[in-house]
């Protein structure tokens, strides 16, 4: 009870410490899914140098109070104004100053969508009465965690600003926070695949929770913003960040100090999200592997485990194989559909019983599989056009078997022979073909 006392208190410590800073430095900042429309106008003004701008030094004075929804500048601040210091400071320090500032304003802003997204709609105790305890835990996932994150992150800027009205460097702080606080944002769009997926259900299928989300979503303090747009924040905010560094990297002094920390900090947040695409990835293959699951049947052979970590789907799509009562020697020969189901490890035959079911008939390590193009494969007069064997090494009752599959045209043909080893050509170096399109037409 203690732990948790103490960190609701250091919580409100620090919610305290940004709501100070929000009311005198940043009292107009917009939701951040507005914030891009507020940069272009932001950008616009600082760019904008009339007469009474301009000082005999070559410095800028700072432009109008910027109006309710207007992002706020730098030289906006009104002890920046009174202070005098925009009449020391060239145009490029003053545009360092503003790239440095726009981390600070841009994440006042993100922060305050993150608070709608976790006070107006998670807390909402109505929204809350539609949900089971696993369906909200997947919709909001880890916001909480996010949210602090960006609570700490903004308390330790506005610190670095409060101490001088030229600061130095903000780098640090954003090479530090990417180290020890930035992960949560991997955990959060590792599972964001499955907060669409289950809000696209709930919308569909739970009457009370689409009336309660449209209703959120009317709220002045939503500003009519779809609530998937909240939700969406994170990975948006931590991609934004890389490009606000960027920007204040162009302006630094090269072989300074501050070029270095401000590198740090680029390589340090493009980890970050490198690491988030890579989870992505993994979880978008994932869920494709539980898909097709589900779609096949085992009906005379022992079930195999699909889902695995490792294993992504590289290939799929339907060919004819010639039947039993064919043989190479007749004209009229007789061809049944397959469809086959290539992973990075394995290989599955398998017959389509309906739209969305397939009965597996054969399966293989994908390393157990050659393939040789047949005779007349290219010859558009012979039956046997497009054709190829398929031999498994060892199949699922551990012998040796041959297919002889025919593809829908001589690219698909050669598509499916360049995913498996040729005994005539194992390392595939004579006559190697490269295809853009590698998944089925």
């Amino acid at each position: 009870v203690c732990f948790r006392f103490c960190r609701f208190e250091m919580h409100l410590g620090i919610l305290g410490s940004i709501l100070q800073w929000e009311r005198v430095f940043c009292p107009s900042e917009p939701l951040y899914q507005t914030y891009r429309a507020s940069v272009i106008t932001k950008e616009i003004r600082r760019q904008t140098v009339s007469p009474s701008s301009t000082t005999g030094n070559g410095g800028l004075r700072s432009s109008p109070v910027p109006s309710p929804g207007q992002s706020t500048l730098w030289q906006d601040l009104q002890k920046v104004r009174d202070s005098g210091v925009l009449e020391q400071l060239s145009p490029e320090l003053c545009k360092y100053q503003e790239s440095m500032f726009e981390v600070v304003t841009s994440e006042t802003s993100y922060l305050r969508s993150l608070r709608v997204l976790t006070d107006h709609f998670m807390d909402n105790r109505e929204l809350e009465k539609t949900l089971i305890i696993r369906d909200k835990k997947t919709l909001f996932s880890n916001v909480l965690r996010v949210r602090e994150v960006s609570e700490r992150f903004l308390k330790d800027l506005e610190e670095r600003v409060f101490e001088e009205l030229v600061f130095p460097d903000i780098c640090d702080i954003i090479h530090y926070h990417a180290q020890h606080n930035f992960p949560a944002y991997i955990d959060y769009v590792r599972n964001q695949i499955f907060q669409e997926k289950i809000f696209t259900k709930l919308m569909k299928d739970n009457v009370q929770f689409a009336a309660v989300i449209s209703r959120l979503q009317e709220s002045p303090q939503c500003q009519r913003l779809p609530f998937m747009s909240f939700l969406l924040l994170p990975f948006q905010r931590i991609t934004r960040i890389k490009m606000l560094i960027e920007n204040i990297l162009k302006r630094t002094k090269e072989g300074t100090n501050e070029e270095q920390t401000a590198s740090k900090a680029l390589a340090s947040v493009s980890k970050i999200i490198d690491e988030c695409n890579t989870q992505v990835g993994k979880m978008k293959q994932t869920e494709e592997l539980i898909h097709i699951s589900k779609t096949l049947e085992f009906d005379k052979l022992k079930a195999i485990p699909i889902i695995s970590q490792s294993r992504y789907l590289e290939k799929k799509g339907e060919l004819q194989e010639m039947s039993k009562g064919g043989t190479l020697f007749n004209s009229r020969l007789k061809f049944n559909s397959v469809y086959l189901f290539l992973f990075n490890d394995l290989l599955l035959i398998t017959i389509k019983k309906s739209s969305e079911r397939f009965v597996v008939v054969d399966h293989t390590h994908r390393s157990l599989v050659q393939v040789e193009a047949v005779a007349d494969s290219g010859n558009s007069s012979s039956p046997l056009e497009h054709c190829f064997n398929l031999t498994m090494l060892e199949n699922h009752q551990g012998r040796e078997f041959e297919r002889l599959l025919k593809a829908p045209s001589q690219s698909d043909m050669h598509r499916w022979m360049a995913a498996f080893p040729n005994p005539t050509n194992p390392d595939g170096n004579e006559d190697e073909v490269i295809y853009e399109d590698w998944g089925e037409n």
